[in-house]
């Protein structure tokens, strides 16, 4: 666990040493363990929770610094090419090796910052898929950089303002802007990207991980697809345990649950691990769907795993909320807390499983469609049947026939253009480009699945999340592990055939069938995805904290209010009685604590603020 941090003067003049102890103290959170390094030029550190071992560090060498937040997995592989001691030093050698090029041959969670002084250039680095932050600010010859942007933004070093691009990209949910944070001029490092700033003042960023150049490998059998993809999967989690106490995230479904079984399996002494849920302990009540509980129990009885169920206050999921750091998948929170309390360093988790590795049939009728594949498209409807077929159909192929939103069978991410009401007419007047023109993407593509997988990368749903957990996280002692998301893994998946990946028209068959005797078998073999008890539990949550909700809004004071809002058009909204429809209560609900959560960032790390410790 560590974050790190760093300021360079690009044009050489002389940094205030005290700024760089001022960063360290609000890029960690309060206790944290500071190692800081400065020279005339350039100051930089990392920090880490005092009782944890930190896993960054500095490397030094005539013409070259490298300060990085790493885990690499393929160390052997490495070590045939040069030895090193520690990861820092690899990723090093691995420059000089390999240059621009080198991160591309670390498969491993990392930020990474080099300062080559021969070159006159800093280079700042992500992994792959975007396991560890990492934000930078760039103005007239000065670079600073953390493990995330709310440390700069508290600092003072930055001049903070809001980014309305960023608010507008999250409440319409355009999902766009990955690069910018939420606050203007503090940028994220692009997962499987560097950013390179040069002497001149000039900073690029360019990418070194490219999934799209992978050819697909048509020697391969969908025997030994399985067979690989197993060993794989094995691997990756193998390579990710640690001798400590361990978490598991056990969601009931199949790729949380196939992690937890891998580790589990190769655990002999099961004290050290404890599975967690977010179904609820209990629960008084209807469920619409499967209950996912007994998926649950079948897992622990069978791993000898103890399993903790969600069992939280109602109104903790409001506070957790409206977290101005927590962006997302706000009821992780309560797991967090009590991993910290089981003493957990890792928890491994199942995240980014469903997009590639166990992909299922999404975006399959739009791929036989614009491939002209349509007699395999006839076998497609008999086998999941015509109802569900056209359901697809219109999801999957008529907005990239028909764009723009103009059926109204585009329920899902369609935009809710009545939050417009919102907002102040000046807003989106000024805005009305972005609000009216800046489209999502559409994910699915004219017809290529591997294209689809691609797309959901370069949507920045996965680091988003990752970034949340991750700053969080290192508040309680641990770390994230995502195994499904490994670098070998993922680019053998994209050499996969790609009819491997909808054969016999059976949603995630690969994944399946490579878990076969490691996978509990009522896991396995379950068809459907759904998290029943869980979202039933969430929207009961909803309508019996509204009133809270809503007390909440109006005890702010009218000048804590952003201003190109409409707080009386909230009022009416929250007047209103709960509809019919399940999503659109939901949507409002989002809608109301991103209010509330910008509200609070914006009190917190306005600029105007004095420089404290994060709480």
């Amino acid at each position: 666990m560590s974050f790190i941090y760093g300021i360079v003067s690009l044009d050489k003049k002389a940094i205030r040493r005290e700024d760089i102890f001022v960063l360290a103290q609000t890029v960690g959170y309060r206790g944290f363990t500071h190692h800081i390094y400065t020279d005339r030029a350039l100051a930089l550190g990392y920090s880490h929770h005092p009782e944890r071992r930190a896993k960054a560090g500095i490397f030094r060498d005539k013409d070259l610094l490298v300060l990085a937040d790493i885990r690499i997995y393929n160390r052997q592989t490495l070590l045939q090419h040069f030895d090193f001691t520690c990861p820092e030093e690899a990723f090093a050698k691995a420059y000089w090796k390999w240059g621009l090029s080198c991160a591309d041959y670390i498969n491993g969670d990392f930020a990474a910052v080099v300062i080559d002084q021969k070159k006159k250039e800093v280079l700042l680095f992500r992994d792959h898929i975007g396991a560890r932050p990492l934000v930078y600010w760039h103005f007239d010859h000065r670079l600073i950089f953390a493990s995330h942007e709310f440390g700069l933004a508290k600092s003072g070093l930055v001049s903070v303002t809001l980014s309305e691009r960023k608010l507008i990209d999250q409440y319409f949910r355009h999902r766009k802007l990955y690069t910018e944070t939420v606050f203007e001029g503090i940028c994220n490092v692009v997962p499987g990207r560097y950013v390179v700033c040069t002497a001149d003042g000039h900073c690029e960023s360019k990418p070194f991980w490219k999934p799209q150049d992978i050819q697909k490998d048509k020697t391969l059998t969908f025997e030994g697809a399985v067979a690989r993809l197993r060993e794989l999967i094995v691997s990756a989690t193998l390579n990710r345990m640690e001798p400590c106490k361990t978490g598991l995230h056990v969601s009931g479904g199949i790729d949380s649950c196939g992690i937890a079984a891998i580790v589990a399996d190769r655990t002999p002494d099961k004290t050290t691990l404890t599975g967690y849920s977010w179904t609820p302990e209990t629960f008084e009540g209807s469920v619409d769907g499967v209950n996912e509980k007994p998926f649950i129990e079948a897992f622990r009885e069978e791993k000898k795993v103890n399993v903790k169920y969600l069992n939280i206050e109602e109104y903790e999921i409001v506070k957790n909320a409206i977290l101005p750091e927590f962006e997302t998948q706000h009821i992780e929170h309560p797991v967090m807390k009590m991993a910290e309390k089981d003493g957990i360093e890792t928890l491994f988790s199942g995240w980014g499983g469903d997009e590639f590795v166990s992909l299922s049939l999404r975006g399959t009728v739009n791929h036989l469609f614009f491939h002209f594949k349509w007699g395999t498209l006839l076998k497609y409807a008999r086998a999941r049947g015509i109802k569900s077929t056209i359901y697809q159909f219109r999801t999957d192929v008529l907005p990239l026939l028909i764009p723009f939103d103009l059926l109204p069978v585009y329920k899902t991410g369609r935009t809710d253009w009545s939050i417009l009401r919102h907002l102040r007419f000046s807003f989106v007047r000024k805005h009305w480009k972005q609000i009216f023109l800046y489209r999502q993407k559409n994910i699915f593509g004219y017809g290529n699945r591997t294209r689809f997988a691609l797309n959901l990368l370069e949507l920045g749903h996965l680091p988003k999340r990752m970034d949340s957990w991750a700053i969080n996280a290192e508040r309680y002692g641990y770390e994230y592990k995502y195994p499904l998301l490994d670098k070998e893994l993922l680019e053998f998946w994209f050499s996969i055939p790609v009819e491997y990946t909808y054969k016999d028209f059976q949603s995630r068959l690969l994944y399946r069938e490579a878990m076969k005797g490691i996978l509990t078998e009522k896991i396995r073999i379950r068809k459907d995805k759904g998290e029943a008890l869980r979202i039933a539990c969430s929207l009961r949550y909803l309508q019996n904290n509204k009133e809270y909700l809503g007390k909440l809004f109006y005890s702010l004071p009218t000048g804590e209010h952003l201003p190109f809002f409409k707080p009386e058009a909230f009022r009416k909204v929250f007047n209103q009685p709960f509809f019919e429809d399940k999503l659109k209560n939901i949507r409002n609900w989002n809608q109301y604590t991103l209010y509330l959560r910008y509200v609070a960032l914006v009190k917190k790390y306005d600029s105007s603020q004095s420089v404290a410790e994060n709480s």
